[in-house]
């Protein structure tokens, strides 16, 4: 599983914006990023350069080829690249969505869409390839007011799919995109349990702020996230040592645990016994 774009930040030139949480990628097909359980956790702009690549979202599968934008809104997709996929990749909070349709649409109102709505797609023209040259210019050679020239940029490309979206399509999209519908708490943690999330992230992801979420949280649970967290992750921990061969540290791995001695701690502390009792093999730390 990956985490984007925090596990894009040590392989690909990117760039952060300045005075906003903003990232703009350039992925390279030397070092792909697909990957079957994928957690991104900011809205991205992604305009495909080369090759194709699988996006699949909800049980939906969008195939998108060279020319082709796509604008998904964060949640957990399946993401499968050809040998030859690049692209650029523009990740942002809602803030700067928020700030894009107030300057540009104030007073539209959008039809009630569907909460799994798919991400949208549109094509490239002239005028946006244009542009994302200039971009993938500065994200690859960074210079003074590099960091303003792609945010600038990337206001400009959504400016060009508003004006030729003669539907409106694309405003009702980002609209509900940035509402601010929340998502069942029960049902974030058991998909996102075993994922390196902060306090910070899980709120921003369910639609809460941090003291709404942990207080939500508290009185739904009776436990504190971080607590019912590591209870989750034994439990699945406990399971797998139980049904499948995987060794002890693989099982740790994909539970959550980023250390082997303190998963083989807390699991002892829970179930009475080290995980290595359910194995006839050593546990490393």
């Amino acid at each position: 599983m990956i985490q984007i774009p925090k596990d894009l930040v040590g392989y690909h030139a990117h760039v952060k914006l300045r005075m906003c949480e903003m990232y703009g990628f350039v992925i390279d097909k030397k070092r792909p990023f697909g990957c079957d359980d994928t957690l991104q956790t900011m809205h991205c702009l992604e305009v495909v350069l080369t090759g194709c690549i699988d996006v699949w979202y909800g049980g939906y599968v969008q195939h998108l080829k060279a020319g082709d934008i796509q604008f998904r809104r964060r949640g957990n997709y399946q993401i499968f690249p050809s040998d030859d996929y690049t692209s650029m990749l523009i990740f942002m909070e809602n803030e700067f969505v928020d700030y894009f349709l107030e300057s540009h649409v104030p007073e539209f109102r959008q039809e009630k869409l569907s909460d799994d709505l798919l991400p949208f797609i549109f094509k490239t023209s002239e005028f946006i390839n244009a542009n994302i040259a200039q971009a993938i210019h500065h994200i690859l050679h960074p210079q003074d007011y590099s960091r303003c020239i792609v945010k600038f940029i990337t206001h400009q490309v959504l400016l060009q799919i508003l004006s030729n979206d003669s539907s409106k399509t694309f405003v009702s999209f980002l609209k509900h995109m940035v509402s601010e519908n929340k998502i069942d708490l029960a049902y974030f943690m058991e998909q996102n349990f075993n994922r390196q999330l902060s306090l910070q992230d899980m709120a921003k992801l369910t639609g809460r702020s941090v003291s709404a979420f942990k207080k939500e949280f508290t009185e739904r649970f009776n436990t504190t996230p971080v607590k019912w967290q590591i209870n989750r992750r034994l439990e699945y921990a406990a399971y797998q040592l139980k049904n499948s061969n995987d060794s002890v540290s693989r099982i740790a791995y994909s539970s959550g645990f980023e250390n082997i001695s303190h998963f083989s701690k807390v699991y002892k502390q829970k179930f009475g016994a080290p995980p290595s009792s359910e194995r006839n093999e050593p546990v490393l730390s």
